[in-house]
């Protein structure tokens, strides 16, 4: 019997600029605002919750200077809004960095338990899933707390939560926390912290079995078409990245893979330990969004999920003391620097003739494979996000 049990802590968006928002409010009229937003419906929405369900709402987008999730809605859209009605005037609002960091919504944290078994044959029995974690979606709507208790689980949660592969038996319990900190959409929502605990377990089986991890994932992956997509996807990343060739001493090699939105991916990384601390080398990604419209946009977005998933692998967690967050700006809330920025080399491939996701998909398989090369480098089984191996 192998068992792992992982965890992700809370993470903040970490967007560029923070929210701003200008709201012209006329007396009995129309309601304007121009705001950094992800989705002018739902700013409409809340403006109408507060001034009337008929009355005529204008949203002007502007440049969104990044979102993640954060801006889906604009708090200071409604506070300026309220403001502009109060005073007769427009009024501008604009969040500061500690403002946002400290009174927004967050990534919830999640804890997963998971236990498994493989024969002597080298193949995977079973496996028994359990999985905890704040709302994502439901984080962020206004449904009432009934009828999340009757749907008993939050659909964000649910990305990347189910292993891809073909065993005998499979269990999996996933259950919704309530809790006392704000929680809503974070960049691919529950495929980063999913996939970060089934991938490394997924590893962690492969040892076990004393199995290569690659050739055990492959062992394992079906005859239909979503087996199919992951082998290809692991297969081209592998070779690309040069995976069972020699590399300098002091470096080691992970990988994982991911089905999310419709879109098959496999990243390996590269990496080596200094000091108590993990440095990415290089990192190689192979995605299948079926159809690639755009290949050099496509590849951007492989690219910044890779670096906004390391960063988070790395140095990101939020922490609450005396009911608040501890964090204020960018020197207690590290993001990943430029100068660990590691070459990501793109292999893009095509299955069908429908594209897929590109934003969100990649961000799922990057902390598993960095934690699972530090394991065959070091011997030490990290399974808590940030990864931080002991000291030496």
């Amino acid at each position: 019997m192998v068992q792992g049990e992982y965890r992700t802590p809370l993470a903040a968006h970490a967007h560029l600029e923070p929210l701003a928002a200008l709201a012209d409010v006329k007396v009995g009229g129309r309601i304007e605002v121009w705001a950094s937003t992800q989705y002018p419906q739902m700013i409409i929405d809340d403006l109408r919750d507060v001034f009337g369900k008929e009355r005529e709402v204008l949203v002007h987008p502007t440049q969104l200077g990044g979102g993640f999730g954060r801006k889906a809605g604009q708090h200071a859209a409604l506070e300026a809004a309220r403001l502009s009605a109060a005073v007769g005037k427009p009024v501008h609002v604009g969040w500061t960095r500690e403002e946002d960091l400290q009174h927004a919504f967050y990534r919830p944290p999640t804890h997963h338990v998971l236990r498994g078994s493989v024969g002597a044959d080298g193949r995977l029995r079973g496996v028994e899933q359990f999985t905890a974690g704040g709302d994502i979606i439901w984080g962020q709507t206004g449904l009432p707390e009934f009828v999340r208790d009757a749907l008993g689980f939050d659909p964000g949660g649910l990305l990347g939560q189910f292993m891809p592969y073909d065993f005998p038996a499979y269990r999996v319990v996933n259950r919704r926390e309530a809790l006392p900190v704000p929680t809503g959409y974070w960049r691919g929502l529950g495929v980063l912290p999913n996939t970060f605990a089934l991938e490394s377990f997924m590893d962690e089986l492969a040892h076990a079995a004393r199995v290569d991890p690659l050739a055990f994932r492959l062992r394992h992956l079906g005859s239909g078409e979503d087996g199919r997509r992951l082998r290809t996807v692991l297969e081209r990343a592998a070779q690309a990245a040069g995976w069972g060739t020699p590399l300098p001493a002091g470096r080691a090699r992970g990988v994982a893979c991911c089905l999310d939105l419709g879109t098959a991916s496999a990243l390996v990384a590269e990496v080596s330990v200094q000091g108590g601390r993990v440095q990415v080398h290089r990192v190689t990604v192979a995605a299948d969004p079926r159809l690639v419209i755009n290949p050099d946009g496509a590849r951007l977005q492989v690219q910044g999920s890779v670096m906004m998933a390391l960063s988070s692998a790395l140095h990101e967690e939020l922490t609450i003391q005396d009911g608040r967050v501890v964090e204020s700006n960018f020197d207690r809330y590290r993001l990943l620097p430029m100068r660990d920025a590691p070459p990501v080399e793109v292999l893009l491939v095509e299955s069908g003739d429908e594209p897929q996701g590109m934003g969100e998909p990649v961000m799922g398989p990057a902390a598993a494979a960095v934690a699972n090369a530090v394991f065959t480098l070091t011997g030490e089984r990290l399974r808590t996000l940030p990864l931080r191996p002991r000291q030496g």
